[in-house]
């Protein structure tokens, strides 16, 4: 197709972020005229990220100041491509997914999104040139922009949650939603704890149904159980004591800490019926409708915040070296305080894991 022709025959966008900041990133961003690879994007973030770290400002102010950039970077790609294609067939709505769907993003970050469209583009063709039905539509959209972000530093999704895979009508995803919430069985739930952070960025489709679909799901027990167990199963890797039990002394701050509070953020949000998105948001919600006591989501607020600011720290180190940044960090980089409040922390998130199995009789669930 000679929309996918052009992608790869543009040349390398060159956003010019310096040492001013940020806003040179969106006006950057504002001014792409092309569906481009945009191989200097993730390096040009990366310095603005470790500017904001140095300047002091707060580790969550930043990874949503990255997941809006990435948000301006996304719809910009979009009226791009509908320049290309033409315009949409009916109205639609281009979905962030997991981190991005909660503006928490980081430099590892990868690509998880979806498309809803309305019904009335399962039919028909709109381009009597082209014979392209609105269906194909979307399929050729999506396939314009995933890989324009892949080679913005974006990775796609390993579980491939990006929109090359997910575009569906909206009642369809309705349905879908039902069930996982109606009739929660744990490997749907996989597919469902990615959905549940869904945010729209762009487009005219109202998807406001999918909230309440997952709100409502909050006064379910079986389903906040099954939640529950997912909540639970990504525990910190500390033994007798509260000793690190880390491969080679290292540690995956995501799935050993990270991702445990996402999931209770996530359960006792819905659980106190609030459609916050943000895990801090999602933690106060929680502690204001006491699902979760206010030590416990305090806590947890904590551990949060310092983990992210070692991860970033961490992923900026890497690309400035350039390596693909990761979540592993050596124990032996760390003081013995650093090290001892790491331990706290940890311990932290795997106390609130057990009042959770207990409270939700997560061992029952098969």
């Amino acid at each position: 197709m000679e929309a996918a022709r052009r992608i790869g025959a543009k040349a390398t966008v060159d956003l010019h972020v310096q040492a001013a900041g940020p806003l040179h990133v969106l006006d950057a961003v504002h001014n792409i005229e092309q569906v481009a690879p945009l191989d200097g994007y993730q390096r040009e973030m990366t310095a603005v990220v470790g500017r904001l770290l140095a300047d002091g400002v707060d580790v969550l102010q930043v990874t949503q100041a990255v997941a809006s950039v990435n948000d301006l970077l996304t719809t910009r790609l979009l009226r791009l491509a509908e320049t290309e294609l033409g315009q949409p067939p009916c109205d639609y709505a281009w979905l962030a997914l997991g981190s991005q769907g909660r503006g928490e993003q980081v430099l590892s970050s990868d690509q998880d999104s979806a498309i809803a469209y309305d019904d009335d583009a399962v039919d028909g063709a709109f381009d009597d040139r082209a014979q392209v039905t609105g269906v194909e539509y979307f399929q050729r959209l999506a396939g314009l922009v995933v890989p324009a972000l892949a080679r913005a530093g974006l990775p796609l999704c390993d579980g491939g949650y990006m929109a090359t895979t997910w575009s569906r009508p909206i009642s369809e995803f309705s349905g879908l939603f039902r069930v996982w919430v109606e009739q929660p069985q744990p490997d749907a739930l996989v597919k469902a704890e990615v959905f549940m952070d869904v945010r729209p960025i762009h487009g005219d489709l109202c998807v406001d149904m999918l909230d309440r679909i997952l709100v409502g799901g909050g006064s379910r027990g079986q389903f906040l159980v099954q939640m529950a167990r997912e909540a639970v199963r990504f525990a910190p890797r500390l033994g007798f004591f509260g000793r690190f039990r880390a491969k080679d002394s290292t540690i995956d701050l995501k799935r050993g800490g990270i991702a445990a509070i996402v999931l209770l953020a996530r359960l006792y949000g819905l659980a106190a019926g609030s459609t916050a998105r943000t895990t801090v948001a999602r933690l106060e919600a929680a502690a204001a409708a006491g699902t979760l006591s206010r030590v416990g989501a305090g806590n947890l607020v904590e551990v949060y915040r310092d983990l992210t600011a070692l991860r970033l720290r961490h992923q900026v180190d890497q690309v400035g070296a350039g390596v693909t940044p990761d979540n592993l960090i050596r124990l032996d980089e760390f003081t013995e305080e650093e090290r001892r409040r790491l331990r706290d922390g940890l311990r932290a998130v795997r106390d609130v894991q057990e009042v959770t199995a207990m409270r939700f009789a997560t061992h029952t669930v098969t």
